[in-house]
């Protein structure tokens, strides 16, 4: 993220392209621009600079030398295989992997912190929810058949007790439900001086 934030580090390929003498001059302009505000950048360039001198001055030493024919040839083979596509998975190697730590977690470790912790209690309490209760983890499928017949059997002899044995009236009025009227006072006042 650091590097998305920081627009240094996208300009340090031109940084090299500028010091080597190949950058476009239609990109120069932008990037003299920012050399001139940023020091990380000019101290940079700066190095880039001075290593392409040396360079430079090794090439006009040793211009009559050259390569042997198998040099030539593994460096072509090396130069074809880089620049078809590859199929397989890239390697990652260590310092990539350092690189991006450095630029997308270390600067941002507290955040990835409380995201870690807030993903470890989500899990813990999905776990907590999805694991199945001991006394569901001690019945036995053959015992909750059992159980099953059981609670049918008790089921039955509750209707049976509860069943009204009694003999009921067939009256024609027996469906519709007896209304109940309240009784005059003058009954409860005799039913109570009685």
């Amino acid at each position: 993220m650091n590097r998305f934030l920081n627009s240094c580090a996208e300009r340090r390929q031109s940084l090299s392209l500028l010091a080597a003498g190949v950058l476009p001059q239609t990109e120069q302009a932008g990037l003299e621009a920012h050399l001139a505000s940023c020091a990380n950048c000019r101290r940079h360039y700066e190095e880039l600079k001075a290593l392409t001198g040396s360079l430079a001055a090794a090439a006009g030493a040793f211009a009559d030398l050259q390569p042997a024919a198998a040099a030539q040839s593994r460096w072509t083979r090396g130069i074809r295989a880089a620049s078809q596509p590859q199929t397989g998975r890239p390697e990652i190697s260590v310092g990539a992997c350092r690189a991006w730590w450095r630029e997308v977690i270390w600067p941002w470790r507290r955040g990835w912190v409380a995201l870690a912790a807030a993903w470890v209690m989500i899990l813990a309490g999905n776990v907590s929810l999805h694991s199945p209760s001991p006394m569901a983890a001690r019945i036995s499928p053959s015992r909750s058949q059992e159980m099953v017949t059981s609670f049918r059997d008790q089921r039955k002899l509750l209707a049976e007790l509860l069943a009204d044995h009694s003999p009921q009236p067939a009256a024609p009025d027996a469906d519709r439900p007896k209304s109940i009227s309240p009784r005059p006072r003058t009954e409860h006042v005799r039913m109570l001086t009685a």
